[in-house]
């Protein structure tokens, strides 16, 4: 097991490593720098016009649109992912357009406190976006949804923007009794935070704290909070134009923080897929396949070669019941059909209730199949990813308690037609490390398909 706590501990001080920079040389400097931005316009605007208000708040956000395209475009993200950074973007954009909006209100139009006004149109639409980004995010996790608590953890959170909704309507004519536009705004917002807030609980708690992206969602949590504590604290100022035009920077200022926590959990969400380099890795399998597979390879290698896939299929089967406690398994492609990958996870299973200190873990590419998905509620501990960037090679790649390493391969890389299959085994620890690490990269990173099982 010591390859597997060694993969594990490199890539987790990498990640540690790459966490104190963003810290040190992005969410610091532009906390302090917002901070400093608004102190300066603090005394500078002894009038309080608000003409400098929002131009860091419409400055912030501008900068993570073009983040978050850069994101899109240039980092390896899989299919559901560029889905659910979709919801970032537009949430992104409505926020600088917003923002740019009160600029004009504020430093143009003269107006300090602009509330209701156009903007709204496009804050309201921005919070939709954000809370599509999170419930997209509960969905996929099934540990989360499983859970009884996760709606009254959901509903904990909603208590503040639900009580100042019932105060609202409660308190309608003294509180609006010439501004219906200004009730229904209110009314929107506080629905809208509501609904925002309520998966960031449940998604923080149920979250590994060992998983590299807890960061990435915690960000994303307390941007939310701080969104949804500003717009109760912008809204409920409202009520007294006097009060929000002395107080309006000091929301600005918020929301400019909030909107920088979200920029640095797209950065940290960037820096881990460029961790994981698929593409470099890929080729790393690949010749590392080709070095495995060869026939001079040290004593205590040797290759066997199979000719139909239910030989194969045995073979893995009698690999499998070596294992003592642990087995990951990596398939690189569906070298196997359907029918037979799902045969073999069904042996997987009857292994783990044979021995219950059985841990497997496996990898495997997109498409995910339904009948797999439906043995969840049967496995105990086994534990099941998905990914969707394709690996260069042509194996199923089996580690049995750190200790062993078994490659399972065509012979031909046309996977359309009937091939001859080698099985490859080593004990060399170089050879166990650079798979270890391979796997244990994806495994961390790849959360794109987030349904798993909570192994034991």
């Amino acid at each position: 097991m010591q390859d597997l706590r060694t993969a594990a501990s490199m890539i987790l001080i990498v990640t540690s490593y790459e966490l104190k920079l963003l810290l040190r040389g992005f969410l610091l400097p532009a906390c302090l720098g917002a901070f400093l931005a608004y102190i300066i316009i603090f005394f500078i605007d002894v009038e309080r016009s608000g003409a400098f208000n929002t131009i860091p708040m419409s400055v912030v956000p501008i900068v993570g649109t073009i983040i978050v395209l850069k994101l899109l475009l240039y980092t390896r993200l899989e299919k559901t992912e560029i889905h659910r950074f979709r919801f970032i973007f537009l949430t992104l954009i409505c926020l600088s357009i917003g923002g740019l909006i009160y600029v004009y209100y504020q430093f143009f139009a003269g107006i300090p406190a602009p509330f209701p006004s156009i903007a709204d149109l496009f804050y309201l639409p921005a919070a939709a976006f954000l809370s599509f980004h999170l419930f997209s995010i509960l969905r996929l996790k099934r540990n989360i949804m499983k859970a009884n608590s996760f709606v009254y953890l959901g509903f904990l959170a909603c208590i503040f923007p639900i009580y100042l909704l019932g105060d609202a309507i409660y308190n309608y004519e003294q509180y609006y009794p010439d501004s219906p536009i200004e009730f229904v705004t209110n009314a929107a917002y506080y629905i809208s935070d509501a609904v925002l807030i309520f998966p960031c609980i449940p998604i923080l708690l149920y979250t590994p704290k060992n998983d590299p992206f807890i960061f990435h969602w915690l960000l994303i949590a307390l941007s939310v909070f701080v969104i949804v504590a500003s717009d109760m604290a912008y809204n409920f100022s409202a009520l007294n134009d006097e009060f929000l035009q002395n107080t309006e920077w000091l929301w600005s200022f918020f929301y400019t923080f909030a909107y920088i926590l979200l920029i640095a959990s797209i950065i940290w969400f960037s820096k881990l897929k460029q961790m994981l380099e698929y593409k470099k890795f890929s080729e790393s399998l690949r010749n590392e396949e080709e070095r495995a597979l060869d026939r001079s390879s040290s004593a205590n290698d040797f290759v066997v070669e199979f000719e139909i896939s239910d030989e194969f299929l045995r073979a893995m089967k009698n690999i499998t019941e070596k294992a003592e406690k642990q087995i990951d398994i990596l398939f690189a492609q569906y070298i196997i059909s359907k029918k037979e990958t799902i045969k073999f996870i069904n042996i997987l299973v009857e292994l783990t209730r044979k021995n219950k200190s059985l841990n497997i873990r496996i990898l495997l590419p997109s498409p995910k199949f339904k009948e797999i998905e439906s043995m969840f509620d049967t496995i105990s501990s086994m534990s099941i990813k998905y990914f969707d960037s394709p690996l260069n090679s042509n194996e199923i790649v089996s580690i049995l308690d750190g200790d062993h390493l078994y490659i399972l391969g065509l012979e031909s890389e046309n996977t359309s037609h009937q091939n001859r299959f080698l099985m490859h085994y080593t004990n060399s620890e170089s050879k166990i490390q650079v798979y270890s690490v391979l796997f244990e990269r994806m495994w961390l990173m790849e959360k794109s398909l987030d349904f798993e099982q909570i192994s034991k």
